[in-house]
């Protein structure tokens, strides 16, 4: 999935991983993951879902360590519900038949996984699955140009998109 992330998500998740360290926790969580997509003034996720004024005192939140150097390092665990949260990205990416996965399909990851806490958060703060699919849809032509697309994406799409359709090939809802 990391080979088909853009730069901007590959930040949200390196930021995640540095406030998960920051707070001592034990494993990257949803909330990292929702502060590290709030981290990025230029991401689409910020930009297209205003994420830093729903939660204007969660961006600005104390950590236990004033650096980053500061922290006891340790190699990055993904919690449980981290790691559902980047397969339903990916999921998401691909009903959208999107081959980049961007900052905006982590936030649908995360809305995706209800039992998250970050997307109680979310859903409190008034943002829903749909209405959030619906945007990044509406947003879709004003994506940056990534690079380019492998030729198996190419032929992968359409055919996954047709089975999709036909009800071969179930994602879950």
């Amino acid at each position: 999935m990391f080979e088909r992330c853009t730069v901007p998500a590959k930040r949200a998740i390196y930021f995640a991983i540095v406030f998960s360290h920051l707070s001592e926790a034990p494993a990257v969580d949803s909330c990292h993951l929702l502060l590290g997509l709030m981290r990025d003034d230029e991401s689409r996720a910020n930009t297209g879902f205003d994420l830093r004024e729903h939660f204007p005192l969660y961006c600005a939140s104390p950590c236990k360590f004033a650096t980053y150097q500061a922290a006891p390092k340790r190699k990055p665990i993904l919690a449980d519900d981290t790691k559902l949260i980047l397969a339903r990205t990916r999921m998401e990416a691909n009903v959208l038949r999107d081959y980049w996965i961007d900052t905006e399909h982590l936030l649908l990851g995360i809305l995706g996984e209800r039992s998250s806490m970050a997307a109680q958060y979310l859903s409190k703060a008034g943002l829903e699955l749909r209405a959030a699919r619906q945007v990044v849809i509406e947003k879709k032509s004003s994506r940056p140009e990534y690079g380019p697309v492998s030729l198996w994406w190419q032929l992968r799409s359409p055919l996954e998109w047709l089975m999709f359709k036909s009800g071969l090939w179930k994602y879950l809802r």
